[in-house]
């Protein structure tokens, strides 16, 4: 675990060791794919990697889980990643939502997977973060689709159940994140230090993941 004293410095070293990532990706492979996570913790450090100068037009960016919302509802995920990483150098990034058809969850999860096949084949890098109850992506404690999902091989994208508001989700399931070459958790707060470090004794969602995890935490 890389330990903060601020969330400013836990984004600064975050954005610097990320976008090594993804240079590297790109010299690699000619292109670097990168599943992101949304929710209020990473909107700065999004901000950050919006101004590093590097070729984002050879970076495909999709996302760990989102709402089944328009994208342009305030509660949208992807309307957070337009407006924080989508501008600056990051306007020539390649980004896949999770959301094209918001009357129907079933026939929507079905387009997204097939779209969603890019990072299902190779993902560079996956930047996670967790809830209060010890979530991560939108694979939920108490919820039956996302248990399965936790100690299922499947490789795709699924509808899940959220116990807050907006309850349906779309995530990406487990043993696709857990493929991705790197994965990164963003942790800030004693109180989900706290929650994480009880995660393997209370059997929560994260605890399926720690052991494959680069923890990232600020105080």
């Amino acid at each position: 675990m890389k330990t903060f004293n601020s969330k400013s410095a836990l984004d600064l070293a975050l954005c610097e060791d990320m976008s090594q990532i993804i240079i590297a990706a790109i010299a690699q492979n000619g292109q670097a794919n990168v599943l992101l996570s949304g929710g209020s913790s990473p909107i700065h450090l999004y901000q950050l990697l919006s101004q590093v100068d590097l070729d984002w037009s050879k970076v495909n960016v999709g996302l760990v889980d989102e709402r089944f919302v328009a994208p342009t509802d305030d509660f949208s995920n992807e309307k957070m990643i337009r407006a924080t990483l989508l501008q600056h150098h990051g306007k020539s990034i390649r980004f896949f939502g999770m959301v094209s058809d918001e009357n129907d969850k079933i026939e929507n999860v079905q387009q997204i997977a097939e779209i969603y096949q890019l990072f299902a084949n190779h993902t560079d890098l996956v930047l996670l973060g967790m809830g209060e109850d010890g979530h991560t992506a939108s694979l939920f404690p108490q919820d039956e689709v996302s248990e399965a999902l936790l100690t299922s091989t499947q490789i795709g994208v699924f509808n899940t159940n959220s116990p807050n508001f907006p309850n349906d989700r779309i995530t990406c399931s487990a043993e696709l994140l857990l493929q991705a070459k790197n994965r990164i958790l963003m942790l800030s707060g004693e109180k989900k230090l706290a929650v994480y470090e009880a995660a393997n004794a209370n059997r929560l969602p994260i605890s399926f993941f720690k052991d494959k995890l680069s923890v990232y935490y600020s105080i």
